[in-house]
């Protein structure tokens, strides 16, 4: 008995000090290489689908909507973790009829052929970070303004590209994984590098068989990287202006997988810095779900939605869905 409880409290301490040990990480600032024009972006966003199709399942790979030039504004949409680009299917096809170049890149380990939730665990930060990167420099040769809307681990990304790139006009952040929903808040972060420790932890769903581009379920390891992406750039935003000047948060009254002080937090930061940011936030009386992009959720509503989204990332004022539900600046 004595040898196990002295193996117990051992355990219970490795357990303890890796939760608490914060992760020694640089920074994750940006690396950014802008296309020199319409041309050269339109071969790099060329190159990236030739590399999905060597590796992808149908429909996951990268999309390139473009109206054969350069156009006033390029719309690039970043999808959520174990999704794929075919999430923004509809809002997209919106967007281009009103005239925008879209672009649409595939998060790296996503939609991969016969790939799993298990496939995500080699995800990292750094990867996340570069995939920002090179979305924006694809954005930049397509639009003579660029605007990046993202939802999920997507709006997390859309974040940092709000903090680290320049040359985007505006960013909308929906729903961003700053903190996992319905955890306290204290626990965030000692959770976060104890799932960065431990070998990856899955849950797998069974597989939608009409979307085999979607891997179903849970990485604790792709989540925590996504998380440790959106603590730096939280902890960059006290210290330093946000480089993008313009911010629109859309958060979910409704939505119990992400929470939303954390990017209030975030918000304020931004506005005492001198950017200019406004986050409006959906009632819980339409009941959304999580993801609020995707009209094949359920409970998801399109006509609602869409609107209210297409409106914001093209700067114009939002339906009174949203208006009457400001939560920044009050």
């Amino acid at each position: 008995m004595m040898w196990f409880a002295a193996a117990a409290i051992v355990g219970l301490s490795l357990i303890a000090l890796a939760a608490v040990m914060p992760i020694h990480t640089r920074e994750c600032i940006s690396h950014g290489k802008p296309a020199r024009d319409y041309a050269d972006a339109v071969a790099r966003a060329t190159r990236q689908q030739a590399a999905d199709d060597r590796v992808v399942a149908p429909g996951g790979r990268s999309v390139l909507m473009t109206h054969g030039a350069r156009t006033d504004r390029c719309v690039i949409l970043l999808h959520g973790l174990t999704n794929s680009p075919r999430q923004y299917e509809h809002l997209a096809a919106r967007l281009y009829a009103a005239g925008d170049n879209i672009y649409i890149p595939r998060l790296p380990h996503h939609a991969e052929l016969n790939g799993t939730v298990a496939s995500l665990a080699g995800l990292t930060a750094e990867e996340l970070r570069d995939y920002g990167d090179a979305a924006v420099d694809v954005g930049v040769g397509l639009g003579h303004s660029v605007i990046v809307a993202g939802v999920s681990a997507g709006g997390t990304i859309g974040a940092w590209i709000a903090q680290y790139r320049a040359d985007i006009h505006r960013v909308v952040i929906i729903a961003p994984m700053l903190e996992i929903g319905r955890i306290p808040s204290f626990l965030a972060v000692p959770l976060m590098n104890f799932a960065l420790r431990i070998p990856n932890v899955t849950r797998t769903e069974p597989p939608d068989r009409t979307r085999p581009d979607r891997d179903l379920g849970v990485s604790s390891r792709a989540v925590a990287e996504l998380l440790r992406l959106g603590t730096q750039v939280r902890r960059a935003a006290t210290r330093v202006s946000p480089l993008t000047r313009h911010m629109v948060f859309v958060m979910n009254a409704n939505d119990h997988t992400v929470k939303t002080l954390p990017a209030v937090e975030l918000a304020r930061c931004w506005s005492a810095h001198g950017a200019a940011v406004v986050m409006y936030q959906f009632p819980l009386s339409l009941a959304l779900p999580h993801d609020i992009a995707e009209e094949a959720r359920e409970h998801a509503n399109p006509a609602v939605v869409y609107p209210a989204l297409e409106a914001l990332i093209h700067g114009e004022n939002p339906p009174p869905i949203l208006a009457g539900h400001r939560l920044w600046p009050t």
